[in-house]
Order: C-alpha cells, then structure tokens, then sequence
C-alpha cells in the first residue's frame, strides 16, 4: 500500500511537472508569435496600401541620358545636383531651371549634370526609399522619367498621410512599362540602398546640409538659384576651364 500511494505521489508531481513544461512552452510559443506577428506588420500593412489617383507628367527624355546622368561626360563643365525627392525646391528646380540648363549648355555638350539623393541626411526614411527606387529605374534607363514622376506626387508621397510609398512606388515603375520583376526586386532588396547612404555621406563632405546644392567643377553652390544666377556660375566654370 506504501509503494501504492509513493507512486500515485509521483505521478501527480510527474504530470504536475509536464502542465508546468507545457504552460512554458505555450508562454515561450506565443511570444514567438507575437514578435513575428511585429516584424510582419509592416509587410501586411504595405501589402494593403492601396495606391490611389497620382499625377503623370508628360515624359521627358533628358538628353545623352545615362543613367542618373546626362550630357556628354567629356563636357567641360560638371554640374553634380544633390537634392532629396521631399524637397519642394528641387522639384521646382528639376521642373524649372534644370529644363533651361538642359536647354542652353547641355544639348552644346558644355555641361555634364548628375543628380545624385542625399541620402537620410534630412530623416526622411521615405525619401531614401525614393532614391533607391530612382536608382533602380536608372538600372533600365528611366531615371529621369521617374525622378519626375515622384517630384510630381510629393505632395501625395511625402505629406499626404502615406505610411508606406512602396506601391506607388511599383505604381510609377508600371507606368513607366518598366520591367516590373526586376524593378521590384531591386527595390525589395534594397540594391541601392548603400548607394544612397553613400550619397549623404559625400553631401556631407562636401559641406552640403541643404537641398538642392550643387557641385559646379567642384565649387559648392546652394539653392534653386534663378536660371541667370547659375548661368553666371556655369559660365565662370567654362571660362576657367577654357582657360586652362
């Protein structure tokens, strides 16, 4: 009768060791779901952004466009843009003045211009997400197009109440016909989010703590100066240089 009651002891503190280990495995269990379910949150929450009615400007093919680049690459002059897609002065820039830039000194081959982002220098996470998208349109040659695309929608992009940007940004790569497997995993990578750190991080070394500012032959100029202020800039560029 002792050994009886000795294992009846047992197998209570034996099933009572076993609804201990199950309550620990199914405490262990759901905060492994809860932390799945934090990181996927934003998945799922992108996955249902929908994408509304956005403004489409005409297409613009910039001219000797190479990627993030235009012009002849030999010109004598470099014209090197750091702007951020947030910015309504680059936006008019790139809508107003860069046109008459293109117009007087890049069609002759005088100037060479590169757009490049500043990265998170302003902390702007969707900005960012914006010039890595920019860049994997310039992988298929569109970068203009699409740099134009966004500027257009900032307002929508940037301070419309929009959490997540990335199915508009998809949204524009479709309207521009963009191979749309390969933009998307460009973007969904992250391909060229390094290089868009290293964008801020050459803004930075350049002294550059403001869009858009521009690099004329190495001279820092800042802001969407009036089209004749920068012609007296690009001018003294090539007067320099043809003097050289």
């Amino acid at each position: 009768i002792g050994m009886t009651q000795r294992d009846a002891i047992r197998d209570r503190r034996r099933k009572k060791q076993q609804q201990q280990r199950m309550v620990v495995i199914m405490i262990v269990a759901g905060i492994a779901l809860i932390a799945v379910a934090i990181i996927m949150v934003p998945t799922i929450m992108r996955n249902f952004q929908t994408v509304g009615e956005f403004t489409k400007p005409e297409v613009n093919p910039r001219t000797m466009a190479n990627g993030n680049t235009m012009g002849d690459p030999n010109a004598p002059v470099v014209i090197e843009e750091f702007s951020d897609f947030g910015c309504n002065h680059c936006a008019n820039f790139a809508f107003g003045t860069a046109e008459l830039i293109e117009e007087e000194y890049i069609t002759n081959g005088q100037v060479f211009f590169v757009s490049r982002s500043t990265g998170n220098l302003l902390n702007n996470p969707n900005t960012q997400l914006a010039a890595e998208a920019a860049y994997c349109a310039a992988d298929q040659e569109m970068y203009w197009e699409y740099s134009d695309l966004i500027y257009a929608n900032q307002g929508l992009l940037f301070f419309g109440g929009v959490s997540y940007i990335d199915n508009y940004l998809n949204a524009f790569a479709d309207t521009l016909d963009l191979d749309m497997n390969t933009f998307e995993d460009c973007l969904s990578k992250g391909k060229h989010e390094e290089r868009v750190l290293n964008d801020g991080n050459d803004a930075r070394l350049a002294g550059i703590n403001s869009t858009p500012s521009f690099l004329i032959n190495g001279t820092l100029v800042r802001g969407n100066l009036p089209f004749p202020e920068f012609q007296v800039h690009i001018d003294g560029a090539l007067e320099i240089s043809s003097s050289q």
